[in-house]
């Protein structure tokens, strides 16, 4: 007699699932990625700063940028891991600013600066201020003259310039008139010119501002506003035959014939009557 064969008894368990679907059924979970915590790239960070602080100290770096005016970028990638390592150090986010702006990245240097960008001028020391002043006359020249961020970056600019005027030292400002004068507000930068002569000690400097603003009042078409700060500031420049001589333009222009004549006499060493 045959006896019967015995199937293996099948559950509701197995009965549900298909050889390949038990298969990936019982196949261990894959591993999750993990990333390294933050205090393990911390440590990575500070470790690299340490030993490229070794290698090349800061007194090393500075005096390499001196010799190049120019950084590199790995100089900016030492700086910016200094940064990193001590985000709170006015020092070297300004050194990074500098740099930065003197390799033209203007992105990097607002990095460096983002403290204190947020932040009123005249709130901000005023080593910091004129970075930002020269960060916004790098982004003015990248710029389109027609577009209206140029004309937004034109406005900020010269409204912080005032601002900062009071605390700017003469060359500084005498500097940033020009710029002001090239934007095309030269009543503003008449204005600039005036704080300059009225401040500064330094001869030469003073006649440069008073003859800057002349200038710029004539390039705005107004020749008698012109000769009114001449003589506003005429106290304070030193006499000259080159001086009166350009009084006696000056006058002309305004069409002020008796102050033309006199400036004339004086220049021919006549006394005015």
């Amino acid at each position: 007699m045959l006896k019967p064969i015995m199937l293996p008894e099948v559950t509701a368990s197995t009965a549900s699932y298909t050889v390949p679907e038990r298969r990936a059924h019982v196949r261990e979970p894959a591993p999750r990625e993990r990333f390294a915590p933050l205090w393990l790239r911390a440590s990575l960070i500070l470790a690299t700063v340490a030993t490229l602080a070794f290698l090349y100290p800061r007194s090393y770096i500075e005096s390499s940028l001196r010799q190049e005016p120019r950084p590199d970028a790995t100089t900016l990638a030492y700086l910016r891991l200094m940064v990193l390592a001590q985000p709170t150090a006015k020092d070297i986010r300004t050194l990074l600013a500098q740099q930065a702006l003197a390799a033209g990245d203007l992105s990097l240097s607002r990095y460096a600066l983002a403290p204190w960008l947020d932040q009123a001028i005249e709130a901000v020391p005023p080593d910091v201020a004129l970075l930002r002043l020269r960060l916004l006359r790098s982004e003015l020249a990248a710029a389109q003259p027609s577009s209206p961020r140029h004309a937004a970056l034109a406005d900020t600019y010269i409204r912080d310039v005032l601002l900062l005027a009071p605390r700017m030292g003469s060359s500084d400002l005498l500097q940033v008139a020009r710029i002001v004068a090239a934007l095309g507000q030269y009543r503003t930068a008449a204005r600039l010119y005036r704080h300059i002569i009225t401040r500064t000690s330094d001869a030469a400097l003073r006649l440069e501002a008073f003859h800057g603003g002349i200038e710029a009042l004539l390039a705005a078409g107004r020749p008698v506003d012109a000769l009114a700060f001449a003589q506003d500031e005429l106290a304070l420049v030193p006499a000259s035959a080159a001086l009166w001589r350009e009084m006696t333009r000056l006058a002309l222009m305004a069409d002020a014939g008796r102050a033309a004549a006199g400036y004339a006499r004086r220049l021919v060493g006549l006394k005015t009557p």
